[in-house]
Protein backbone atom coordinates (compact mmCIF):
# COMPACT_ATOMS: atom_id res chain seq x y z
CA UNK A 1 0.00 0.00 0.00
CA UNK A 2 2.83 2.38 0.91
CA UNK A 3 4.69 1.54 -2.31
CA UNK A 4 1.56 2.19 -4.34
CA UNK A 5 1.15 5.59 -2.67
CA UNK A 6 4.80 6.64 -3.12
CA UNK A 7 4.99 5.53 -6.75
CA UNK A 8 1.43 6.69 -7.43
CA UNK A 9 2.28 8.81 -10.51
CA UNK A 10 3.33 5.66 -12.36
CA UNK A 11 -0.24 4.43 -11.94
CA UNK A 12 -1.37 7.28 -14.19
CA UNK A 13 -1.23 6.11 -17.86
CA UNK A 14 -0.23 9.53 -19.24
CA UNK A 15 2.61 10.08 -16.82
CA UNK A 16 3.75 6.46 -17.10
CA UNK A 17 4.16 6.89 -20.86
CA UNK A 18 5.96 10.19 -20.44
CA UNK A 19 8.25 8.84 -17.71
CA UNK A 20 9.12 5.74 -19.74
CA UNK A 21 10.15 7.86 -22.70
CA UNK A 22 12.09 10.33 -20.56
CA UNK A 23 13.94 7.53 -18.76
CA UNK A 24 15.06 6.07 -22.08
CA UNK A 25 16.10 9.49 -23.38
CA UNK A 26 17.96 10.36 -20.18
CA UNK A 27 19.94 7.12 -20.46
CA UNK A 28 20.92 8.12 -23.98
CA UNK A 29 21.91 11.60 -22.81
CA UNK A 30 24.12 10.06 -20.11
CA UNK A 31 26.05 8.10 -22.75
CA UNK A 32 27.11 11.19 -24.67
CA UNK A 33 29.63 13.06 -22.46
CA UNK A 34 32.05 10.11 -22.55
CA UNK A 35 31.14 9.15 -26.12
CA UNK A 36 31.69 12.59 -27.62
CA UNK A 37 35.10 13.02 -26.01
CA UNK A 38 36.37 9.68 -27.29
CA UNK A 39 34.77 10.18 -30.71
CA UNK A 40 36.74 13.42 -31.09
CA UNK A 41 39.95 11.69 -30.06
CA UNK A 42 39.14 8.72 -32.32
CA UNK A 43 39.03 10.95 -35.42
CA UNK A 44 42.35 12.58 -34.54
CA UNK A 45 41.13 15.49 -32.45
CA UNK A 46 42.92 17.08 -29.51
CA UNK A 47 42.02 18.54 -26.15
CA UNK A 48 41.48 21.91 -27.82
CA UNK A 49 39.02 20.30 -30.23
CA UNK A 50 37.10 18.80 -27.30
CA UNK A 51 36.83 22.22 -25.66
CA UNK A 52 35.77 23.85 -28.92
CA UNK A 53 33.02 21.33 -29.67
CA UNK A 54 31.65 21.36 -26.12
CA UNK A 55 31.86 25.15 -25.88
CA UNK A 56 30.08 25.81 -29.18
CA UNK A 57 27.29 23.36 -28.33
CA UNK A 58 26.76 24.99 -24.93
CA UNK A 59 26.80 28.48 -26.44
CA UNK A 60 24.13 27.51 -28.98
CA UNK A 61 21.98 26.06 -26.23
CA UNK A 62 22.28 29.16 -24.09
CA UNK A 63 21.49 31.53 -26.97
CA UNK A 64 18.33 29.65 -27.98
CA UNK A 65 16.87 28.80 -24.56
CA UNK A 66 14.60 31.84 -24.35
CA UNK A 67 13.32 31.28 -27.88
CA UNK A 68 12.74 27.64 -26.95
CA UNK A 69 10.63 28.65 -23.98
CA UNK A 70 8.50 30.99 -26.08
CA UNK A 71 8.02 28.34 -28.77
CA UNK A 72 7.05 25.70 -26.20
CA UNK A 73 4.26 27.97 -24.91
CA UNK A 74 2.96 28.62 -28.45
CA UNK A 75 2.78 25.12 -29.92
CA UNK A 76 1.99 21.62 -28.71
CA UNK A 77 4.78 20.69 -26.28
CA UNK A 78 4.23 17.02 -27.04
CA UNK A 79 4.74 17.53 -30.77
CA UNK A 80 7.74 19.79 -30.15
CA UNK A 81 9.48 17.16 -28.03
CA UNK A 82 8.48 14.44 -30.49
CA UNK A 83 9.99 16.40 -33.37
CA UNK A 84 13.23 16.97 -31.44
CA UNK A 85 13.46 13.28 -30.54
CA UNK A 86 13.06 12.14 -34.13
CA UNK A 87 15.49 14.77 -35.42
CA UNK A 88 18.14 13.76 -32.90
CA UNK A 89 17.62 10.08 -33.68
CA UNK A 90 18.41 10.86 -37.33
CA UNK A 91 21.45 12.93 -36.35
CA UNK A 92 22.88 10.23 -34.10
CA UNK A 93 22.29 7.45 -36.63
CA UNK A 94 24.02 9.54 -39.29
CA UNK A 95 27.03 10.19 -37.07
CA UNK A 96 27.25 6.54 -36.02
CA UNK A 97 27.15 5.25 -39.59
CA UNK A 98 29.71 7.80 -40.83
CA UNK A 99 32.04 6.86 -37.98
CA UNK A 100 31.65 3.16 -38.83
CA UNK A 101 32.43 3.76 -42.51
CA UNK A 102 35.46 5.90 -41.74
CA UNK A 103 34.01 9.26 -42.71
CA UNK A 104 34.08 10.77 -39.25
CA UNK A 105 35.68 14.16 -38.69
CA UNK A 106 35.85 16.99 -36.20
CA UNK A 107 33.49 19.01 -38.39
CA UNK A 108 30.93 16.19 -38.40
CA UNK A 109 30.99 15.99 -34.61
CA UNK A 110 30.84 19.77 -34.31
CA UNK A 111 27.76 20.03 -36.53
CA UNK A 112 26.09 17.14 -34.68
CA UNK A 113 26.83 18.80 -31.34
CA UNK A 114 25.38 22.09 -32.55
CA UNK A 115 22.18 20.32 -33.62
CA UNK A 116 22.13 18.58 -30.23
CA UNK A 117 22.41 21.98 -28.55
CA UNK A 118 19.57 23.42 -30.64
CA UNK A 119 17.31 20.49 -29.76
CA UNK A 120 18.16 20.74 -26.07
CA UNK A 121 17.30 24.45 -26.07
CA UNK A 122 13.85 23.54 -27.39
CA UNK A 123 13.40 20.42 -25.24
CA UNK A 124 14.37 21.78 -21.82
CA UNK A 125 11.57 24.35 -21.30
CA UNK A 126 9.05 22.21 -23.19
CA UNK A 127 9.61 19.24 -20.88
CA UNK A 128 9.09 21.38 -17.77
CA UNK A 129 5.65 22.33 -19.01
CA UNK A 130 4.81 18.90 -20.41
CA UNK A 131 5.09 17.28 -16.98
CA UNK A 132 2.17 19.39 -15.74
CA UNK A 133 0.01 18.12 -18.60
CA UNK A 134 0.49 14.47 -17.68
CA UNK A 135 -0.21 14.40 -13.94
CA UNK A 136 -2.49 15.99 -11.34
CA UNK A 137 -1.05 18.91 -9.37
CA UNK A 138 -1.08 17.04 -6.08
CA UNK A 139 1.22 14.37 -7.55
CA UNK A 140 3.70 16.75 -9.19
CA UNK A 141 6.32 16.45 -6.44
CA UNK A 142 6.34 12.66 -6.70
CA UNK A 143 6.38 12.88 -10.49
CA UNK A 144 9.38 15.23 -10.44
CA UNK A 145 11.09 12.97 -7.90
CA UNK A 146 10.68 9.96 -10.19
CA UNK A 147 12.18 11.90 -13.10
CA UNK A 148 15.02 12.97 -10.81
CA UNK A 149 15.65 9.36 -9.82
CA UNK A 150 15.75 8.38 -13.49
CA UNK A 151 18.21 11.20 -14.16
CA UNK A 152 20.54 10.21 -11.32
CA UNK A 153 20.40 6.53 -12.22
CA UNK A 154 21.11 7.27 -15.87
CA UNK A 155 24.17 9.33 -15.01
CA UNK A 156 25.49 6.60 -12.73
CA UNK A 157 25.00 3.77 -15.23
CA UNK A 158 25.29 5.57 -18.58
CA UNK A 159 28.94 6.71 -18.50
CA UNK A 160 30.07 3.25 -17.37
CA UNK A 161 28.17 1.54 -20.19
CA UNK A 162 29.49 4.07 -22.70
CA UNK A 163 33.04 3.35 -21.56
CA UNK A 164 32.55 -0.41 -21.90
CA UNK A 165 31.00 -0.12 -25.37
CA UNK A 166 33.76 2.19 -26.59
CA UNK A 167 36.44 -0.12 -25.19
CA UNK A 168 34.82 -3.18 -26.80
CA UNK A 169 34.00 -1.56 -30.13
CA UNK A 170 34.03 2.18 -30.94
CA UNK A 171 32.12 5.40 -30.19
CA UNK A 172 29.97 4.69 -33.27
CA UNK A 173 28.07 1.92 -31.47
CA UNK A 174 27.22 4.29 -28.61
CA UNK A 175 25.87 6.88 -31.05
CA UNK A 176 23.56 4.24 -32.51
CA UNK A 177 22.41 3.24 -29.02
CA UNK A 178 21.66 6.89 -28.21
CA UNK A 179 19.60 7.10 -31.41
CA UNK A 180 17.59 4.07 -30.28
CA UNK A 181 16.73 5.78 -26.99
CA UNK A 182 15.34 8.76 -28.91
CA UNK A 183 13.18 6.41 -30.93
CA UNK A 184 11.81 4.85 -27.73
CA UNK A 185 10.98 8.32 -26.39
CA UNK A 186 9.31 9.28 -29.67
CA UNK A 187 7.17 6.14 -29.70
CA UNK A 188 5.88 6.84 -26.19
CA UNK A 189 5.00 10.40 -27.19
CA UNK A 190 3.02 9.21 -30.21
CA UNK A 191 0.84 7.23 -27.80
CA UNK A 192 0.47 10.11 -25.33
CA UNK A 193 -2.83 11.97 -25.58
CA UNK A 194 -3.07 15.25 -23.66
CA UNK A 195 -5.35 18.26 -23.87
CA UNK A 196 -3.88 21.42 -25.44
CA UNK A 197 -3.01 24.33 -23.13
CA UNK A 198 -5.38 27.28 -23.50
CA UNK A 199 -3.62 30.59 -24.14
CA UNK A 200 -5.15 33.83 -22.89
CA UNK A 201 -2.88 35.99 -25.06
CA UNK A 202 -2.25 35.73 -28.80
CA UNK A 203 0.83 37.91 -29.16
CA UNK A 204 3.56 37.42 -31.72
CA UNK A 205 6.69 35.39 -31.02
CA UNK A 206 8.89 38.27 -29.86
CA UNK A 207 6.10 39.68 -27.72
CA UNK A 208 5.86 36.25 -26.08
CA UNK A 209 9.53 36.48 -25.12
CA UNK A 210 8.96 39.91 -23.56
CA UNK A 211 5.86 38.63 -21.79
CA UNK A 212 7.88 35.76 -20.35
CA UNK A 213 10.40 38.18 -18.86
CA UNK A 214 7.59 40.32 -17.48
CA UNK A 215 6.04 37.25 -15.84
CA UNK A 216 9.40 36.43 -14.21
CA UNK A 217 9.98 39.94 -12.86
CA UNK A 218 6.40 40.21 -11.57
CA UNK A 219 7.14 37.36 -9.13
CA UNK A 220 9.88 38.44 -6.72
CA UNK A 221 9.85 35.02 -5.01
CA UNK A 222 10.86 33.47 -8.32
CA UNK A 223 13.41 35.89 -9.72
CA UNK A 224 15.13 36.53 -6.38
CA UNK A 225 15.27 32.80 -5.73
CA UNK A 226 16.64 32.29 -9.24
CA UNK A 227 19.40 34.84 -8.61
CA UNK A 228 20.22 33.23 -5.27
CA UNK A 229 20.65 29.90 -7.05
CA UNK A 230 23.03 31.58 -9.50
CA UNK A 231 25.16 32.83 -6.59
CA UNK A 232 25.11 29.32 -5.12
CA UNK A 233 26.31 27.98 -8.48
CA UNK A 234 29.31 30.29 -8.31
CA UNK A 235 30.19 28.84 -4.93
CA UNK A 236 29.86 25.24 -6.07
CA UNK A 237 32.17 25.90 -9.03
CA UNK A 238 35.09 26.25 -6.62
CA UNK A 239 34.61 22.61 -5.58
CA UNK A 240 34.31 21.39 -9.18
CA UNK A 241 37.52 23.15 -10.25
CA UNK A 242 39.73 22.93 -7.14
CA UNK A 243 38.48 19.56 -5.86
CA UNK A 244 40.18 17.43 -8.53
CA UNK A 245 43.43 19.36 -8.13
CA UNK A 246 43.50 18.97 -4.35
CA UNK A 247 42.55 15.29 -4.44
CA UNK A 248 45.04 14.58 -7.21
CA UNK A 249 47.91 16.22 -5.30
CA UNK A 250 47.19 14.81 -1.84
CA UNK A 251 44.99 11.70 -2.05
CA UNK A 252 45.99 9.40 -4.86
CA UNK A 253 44.77 11.08 -8.02
CA UNK A 254 41.99 10.15 -10.41
CA UNK A 255 40.84 7.04 -8.58
CA UNK A 256 40.11 9.03 -5.42
CA UNK A 257 38.31 11.75 -7.37
CA UNK A 258 36.27 9.02 -9.03
CA UNK A 259 35.07 7.97 -5.58
CA UNK A 260 34.01 11.56 -4.86
CA UNK A 261 32.13 11.71 -8.17
CA UNK A 262 30.43 8.40 -7.39
CA UNK A 263 29.41 9.73 -3.97
CA UNK A 264 27.88 12.79 -5.63
CA UNK A 265 25.88 10.64 -8.04
CA UNK A 266 24.71 8.41 -5.20
CA UNK A 267 23.66 11.42 -3.13
CA UNK A 268 21.63 12.79 -6.01
CA UNK A 269 19.84 9.45 -6.29
CA UNK A 270 19.15 9.32 -2.55
CA UNK A 271 17.82 12.88 -2.64
CA UNK A 272 15.30 11.80 -5.25
CA UNK A 273 14.01 9.06 -2.95
CA UNK A 274 13.78 11.55 -0.07
CA UNK A 275 11.54 13.86 -2.08
CA UNK A 276 9.53 10.89 -3.33
CA UNK A 277 8.59 10.02 0.25
CA UNK A 278 8.53 13.40 2.04
CA UNK A 279 6.15 16.33 1.55
CA UNK A 280 7.48 19.12 3.79
CA UNK A 281 4.92 21.68 4.95
CA UNK A 282 7.35 24.54 4.12
CA UNK A 283 8.89 23.17 0.91
CA UNK A 284 10.95 26.16 -0.19
CA UNK A 285 12.33 26.77 3.30
CA UNK A 286 13.35 23.13 3.57
CA UNK A 287 14.78 23.11 0.06
CA UNK A 288 16.97 26.16 0.56
CA UNK A 289 18.19 25.01 3.97
CA UNK A 290 19.23 21.77 2.25
CA UNK A 291 21.54 23.82 0.01
CA UNK A 292 23.62 24.75 3.06
CA UNK A 293 25.05 21.22 2.95
CA UNK A 294 27.18 22.45 0.05
CA UNK A 295 29.14 24.55 2.55
CA UNK A 296 30.27 21.29 4.21
CA UNK A 297 31.39 20.00 0.84
CA UNK A 298 33.54 23.07 0.24
CA UNK A 299 34.88 23.10 3.81
CA UNK A 300 36.05 19.49 3.45
CA UNK A 301 38.67 20.65 0.92
CA UNK A 302 40.24 23.10 3.36
CA UNK A 303 43.03 21.25 5.10
CA UNK A 304 42.04 19.02 3.31
CA UNK A 305 39.91 16.44 5.13
CA UNK A 306 40.41 12.68 4.65
CA UNK A 307 38.93 11.35 1.41
CA UNK A 308 36.14 9.59 3.33
CA UNK A 309 34.92 12.91 4.75
CA UNK A 310 35.10 14.58 1.34
CA UNK A 311 33.03 11.71 -0.09
CA UNK A 312 30.49 11.96 2.74
CA UNK A 313 30.12 15.73 2.36
CA UNK A 314 29.77 15.42 -1.42
CA UNK A 315 27.02 12.85 -0.92
CA UNK A 316 25.20 15.04 1.60
CA UNK A 317 25.48 18.09 -0.63
CA UNK A 318 24.06 16.18 -3.60
CA UNK A 319 21.11 15.07 -1.47
CA UNK A 320 20.44 18.71 -0.61
CA UNK A 321 20.71 19.90 -4.20
CA UNK A 322 18.30 17.24 -5.42
CA UNK A 323 15.79 18.14 -2.68
CA UNK A 324 15.88 21.83 -3.59
CA UNK A 325 15.70 21.17 -7.34
CA UNK A 326 12.63 18.96 -7.07
CA UNK A 327 10.77 21.16 -4.58
CA UNK A 328 11.60 24.34 -6.53
CA UNK A 329 10.43 22.83 -9.82
CA UNK A 330 7.23 21.57 -8.23
CA UNK A 331 6.48 24.97 -6.70
CA UNK A 332 7.02 26.67 -10.04
CA UNK A 333 4.79 24.17 -11.84
CA UNK A 334 2.00 24.57 -9.31
CA UNK A 335 2.14 28.31 -8.67
CA UNK A 336 2.75 29.68 -12.16
CA UNK A 337 0.01 29.45 -14.82
CA UNK A 338 0.50 26.49 -17.14
CA UNK A 339 0.39 28.60 -20.30
CA UNK A 340 3.60 30.49 -19.38
CA UNK A 341 5.58 27.78 -17.56
CA UNK A 342 7.99 27.08 -20.42
CA UNK A 343 8.86 30.75 -20.93
CA UNK A 344 9.37 31.37 -17.22
CA UNK A 345 11.49 28.24 -16.70
CA UNK A 346 13.69 29.09 -19.69
CA UNK A 347 14.98 32.19 -17.88
CA UNK A 348 15.83 30.03 -14.86
CA UNK A 349 17.84 27.65 -17.05
CA UNK A 350 19.49 30.55 -18.87
CA UNK A 351 20.86 32.13 -15.70
CA UNK A 352 22.12 28.79 -14.37
CA UNK A 353 23.86 27.92 -17.63
CA UNK A 354 25.40 31.37 -18.00
CA UNK A 355 26.73 31.74 -14.46
CA UNK A 356 28.21 28.24 -14.14
CA UNK A 357 30.83 28.65 -16.93
CA UNK A 358 31.79 32.01 -15.43
CA UNK A 359 32.38 30.40 -12.04
CA UNK A 360 34.37 27.56 -13.58
CA UNK A 361 36.57 30.07 -15.41
CA UNK A 362 37.21 32.27 -12.35
CA UNK A 363 37.87 29.65 -9.65
CA UNK A 364 41.43 28.73 -10.61
CA UNK A 365 42.73 32.28 -11.28
CA UNK A 366 41.23 33.43 -7.98
CA UNK A 367 42.92 30.55 -6.14
CA UNK A 368 46.26 31.51 -7.70
CA UNK A 369 45.81 35.10 -6.59
CA UNK A 370 44.45 34.75 -3.03
CA UNK A 371 45.15 31.10 -2.25
CA UNK A 372 43.11 27.90 -2.38
CA UNK A 373 41.87 28.08 1.22
CA UNK A 374 40.73 31.70 0.82
CA UNK A 375 38.95 30.86 -2.44
CA UNK A 376 37.09 28.01 -0.76
CA UNK A 377 36.15 30.30 2.13
CA UNK A 378 34.78 32.86 -0.36
CA UNK A 379 32.79 30.04 -1.98
CA UNK A 380 31.36 29.03 1.40
CA UNK A 381 30.36 32.66 1.92
CA UNK A 382 28.59 32.73 -1.46
CA UNK A 383 26.65 29.57 -0.63
CA UNK A 384 25.65 30.91 2.79
CA UNK A 385 24.66 34.34 1.45
CA UNK A 386 22.55 32.78 -1.31
CA UNK A 387 20.60 30.61 1.14
CA UNK A 388 20.09 33.34 3.74
CA UNK A 389 18.94 35.81 1.09
CA UNK A 390 16.44 33.31 -0.31
CA UNK A 391 15.03 32.64 3.16
CA UNK A 392 14.50 36.37 3.71
CA UNK A 393 12.12 36.56 0.73
CA UNK A 394 8.53 36.67 2.11
CA UNK A 395 7.07 34.77 -0.84
CA UNK A 396 9.51 31.88 -0.42
CA UNK A 397 8.67 31.61 3.28
CA UNK A 398 4.94 31.86 2.53
CA UNK A 399 4.68 28.81 0.27
CA UNK A 400 3.03 25.91 2.09
CA UNK A 401 2.32 22.34 1.06
CA UNK A 402 -0.72 20.45 2.25
CA UNK A 403 -0.80 16.75 3.02
CA UNK A 404 -2.39 16.23 -0.41
CA UNK A 405 0.74 17.57 -2.12
CA UNK A 406 -0.73 20.87 -3.30
CA UNK A 407 1.33 24.01 -2.80
CA UNK A 408 -0.22 27.39 -2.08
CA UNK A 409 0.42 30.64 -0.27
CA UNK A 410 -0.13 30.65 3.49
CA UNK A 411 -1.91 27.99 5.52
CA UNK A 412 -3.82 25.38 3.47
CA UNK A 413 -7.30 26.75 2.85
CA UNK A 414 -9.94 26.64 0.17
CA UNK A 415 -7.98 28.61 -2.41
CA UNK A 416 -5.51 26.35 -4.23
CA UNK A 417 -2.67 27.19 -6.58
CA UNK A 418 -4.75 26.24 -9.59
CA UNK A 419 -6.56 29.55 -9.07
CA UNK A 420 -4.56 32.15 -11.09
CA UNK A 421 -5.00 34.59 -8.21
CA UNK A 422 -2.86 32.34 -6.03
CA UNK A 423 0.11 32.78 -8.35
CA UNK A 424 -0.39 36.53 -8.27
CA UNK A 425 -0.31 36.51 -4.48
CA UNK A 426 3.00 34.68 -4.50
CA UNK A 427 4.44 37.13 -7.00
CA UNK A 428 3.31 40.19 -5.12
CA UNK A 429 4.74 39.11 -1.77
CA UNK A 430 7.84 37.86 -2.54
CA UNK A 431 17.24 26.96 -10.43
CA UNK A 432 20.65 25.28 -10.13
CA UNK A 433 22.37 22.50 -12.02
CA UNK A 434 22.32 19.11 -10.57
CA UNK A 435 25.62 17.82 -9.46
Amino acid sequence: MLTRERFGPLGEPKFRLFWTGRTASLFGDALMPVTLVFAILDVGGSGSDIGMVLGVSLAVRVMLLIAGGALADRVSRRLLVLGCDMSLAIVQVTVGMLLITGYGSIWLLLVASILYGVANALLTPALTGLVTQTIAKEKLQQANALIGISTSTAYIVGPAIAGLLIAASSPALTYLLDAATFVVSAVTLTKLRIAPVARSDKGNFFRDIVTGWREVTSRPWYWIGMCCHAVWNLGLCAFLVLGPVIVNETMGGAASWGLVAASTATGSLLGGFVVLRWKPARPLIVGHLALLLTALQLASLIGPSPIVLIMASALASAVGVRILNQLWTTAMQQLIPEEIISRVSSYDWLISMTVAPLGLALASPLAERVGTAATLQIAIGLVTISVVTALLVPGIRAVRQGSDGRMLVGAPRAQGPEDPAAALVVGSSSRSPSP
